[in-house]
């Protein structure tokens, strides 16, 4: 199992929002481990098919369990900036607030990345997301 570090200091953004292979390696551990998908929420193929039979529910209800509203998903105004200043740092020429929203992003403090809000994995929890 991979050692995960959410944060550098208290008060500063975790790692994974400011350092994009960290960001890439936790979220591969979450496709791994935790079916996070689907890869292209446009065209989920079988995902939300798979995702219901994994938690014995029907595929409509499957469909309602997304990051943007798991309990896990932080979408506060500071991991906002976070995630925005961290895409600014890694692609200089891109719009790091314009591609939060276009990509629905927030972070998963369960696994430690950027998390779309349109995905879904065997993690999620009800009530969220954080605001």
């Amino acid at each position: 199992m991979k050692k995960f570090i959410p944060f550098l200091l208290e008060e500063s953004c975790p790692v994974a929002t400011q350092d994009i292979h960290v960001n890439l390696e936790n979220r591969q551990h979450a496709i791994d481990e935790y079916y996070y998908g689907p890869a292209n929420p446009n065209e989920p193929g079988n995902y939300w098919k798979d995702a219901a039979k994994r938690w014995k529910i029907d595929e409509a209800t499957a469909k309602t369990m997304k990051c943007g509203n798991c309990a896990a998903f932080d979408e506060s105004p500071k991991m906002l900036k976070c995630i925005e200043s961290g895409i600014v740092n890694d692609v200089k020429h891109v719009d790091g607030e314009k591609t939060v929203d276009l990509a629905e992003l927030g972070y998963c403090n369960l696994f430690h990345f950027k998390c779309a809000a349109s995905r879904s994995c065997t993690a999620w929890l009800v009530n969220g997301p954080i605001k």
